[in-house]
């Protein structure tokens, strides 16, 4: 069994099991065990007593049980009637699908360790239909779970959603905006222009001895090594660019976000996506240079704050390389170069290697030219994950890669 927990995203954690090949029988697994009750305030405690205890990432948000002030409802699309360009930016992000993600619904059947992985995918209380509040013998795959009375579940299904991110205390939060004449209050919190609340998923580490799964997102901390952490750059300089637009309809143009999400631009659904044009643009910046009987390519992390690729430990960057003659008929053998991690997943995770790319790292691969070709067909392309694991999840045409490069090379002069 392979499972892949916390997502995205997209992305936020990467949690995994074991591979497609069969591992050797196991005894039964722990499963959840269901608590009568004790009324919703005393569960509340009892919930948060519990996330006490854990790493954060392993806790929900509470953004308030009640109603949101000066706000009727909760939902994004109760937002999105006043801030549209946010609200149409949002619904084709990977953030929207974090929850209804195919790949996701296939993986968390396979464990008791489902609270685990709604703490990012639908991060707040109100969209989660039970609730932790401890461990059978300090098991994470034998939750004790309590029902959720106030269980929203039009909101679980918006995955990661605007209460999610701006909503704490019953009341919404922000960068903070001057002259703001918003009909709900604005609580301004500096966490918005930083990369708290991005790390909160995507900066994640965690391995339970004895489990075939661990956590393993380390974004955060690449991101924290990284010249663009020296620059003053974070994850909001790339991720949500800044755009002239009004914030709400009828307000001022003001310089705001983008809330597009982007990512290494690989959907959860065919077709919905942010524009390919939409910032930020690929990592990878990729030169090739044609020598006597070889072509080098020269390629470097240059957008990327972090390595290259970053988050899920399935994803890879992948170079490719063919070679035509003049009338366009293949010569020789295609080339093909992968940049990523390889782990092995039993009897326990481990990661084997890692030739990911740093973050402004360059390097040169050479590729030697056959005899006859008149071009070189130059590709990158960036990669979720294998067709075994897709066929084995029994995801069908999920979109699993993007080109995000295509150059053709003359090798000889006209």
């Amino acid at each position: 069994m392979r499972t892949s927990i916390l997502a995205l995203l997209l992305p936020a954690c990467g949690w995994f099991s074991n591979p497609p090949a069969a591992p050797p029988a196991e005894p039964p697994k722990p499963a959840p065990v269901m608590r009568e009750s004790h009324g919703t305030e005393q569960d509340l405690a009892d919930t948060l007593a519990f996330f006490a205890t854990r790493p954060q990432e392993e806790t929900a948000l509470v953004p308030g049980l009640g109603p949101v002030e000066g706000v009727g409802g909760r939902s994004a699309e109760v937002c999105g009637s006043c801030h549209q360009a946010i609200y149409e930016e949002w619904q084709v992000s990977t953030h929207r699908h974090a929850w209804n993600d195919p790949q996701f619904q296939k993986e968390i059947t396979k464990s008791g360790n489902t609270w685990l992985c709604r703490n990012c995918h639908t991060p707040t209380l109100l969209q989660q239909p039970v609730w932790p509040v401890g461990l059978v013998d300090g098991d994470v795959e034998a939750p004790i779970l309590v029902d959720n009375p106030g269980y929203d579940p039009e909101l679980m299904d918006q995955g990661i959603t605007c209460v999610a991110c701006h909503v704490r205390d019953g009341q919404i939060h922000g960068p903070g905006l001057p002259d703001s004449t918003a009909p709900h209050p604005v609580q301004t919190d500096p966490q918005y222009r930083s990369a708290a609340l991005c790390e909160r998923c995507h900066q994640a580490e965690q391995t339970y001895p004895g489990k075939g799964f661990v956590c393993t997102f380390t974004t955060g901390k690449e991101w924290r090594a990284s010249p663009q952490h020296e620059d003053g750059e974070t994850c909001v300089t790339c991720h949500m660019p800044a755009v002239e637009r009004p914030v709400a309809v009828g307000g001022p143009v003001r310089e705001v976000r983008r809330h597009w999400f982007k990512g290494s631009g690989i959907p959860k659904f065919a077709g919905q996506a942010p524009p390919d044009d939409a910032p930020p643009g690929p990592g990878l910046a990729l030169e090739p240079v044609v020598g006597e009987g070889i072509l080098t390519l020269k390629v470097r992390n240059e957008g990327a704050g972090h390595m290259l690729p970053s988050g899920d430990v399935e994803r890879w960057v992948q170079l490719d390389v063919r070679f035509v003659d003049g009338a366009g008929d293949a010569v020789g053998e295609p080339w093909q170069h992968r940049f990523g991690q390889v782990w092995e997943w039993w009897p326990e995770p481990r990661r084997k290697s890692d030739n990911r790319l740093a973050p402004k790292e360059e390097r040169a691969l050479e590729v030697v030219i056959p005899q006859g070709a008149q071009v070189a067909v130059v590709e990158a392309s960036n990669h979720r994950m294998s067709a075994e694991t897709a066929s084995y999840h029994e995801l069908g045409d999920y979109p699993r890669s993007v080109r995000t490069h295509r150059l053709e090379v003359p090798l000889s002069g006209p």
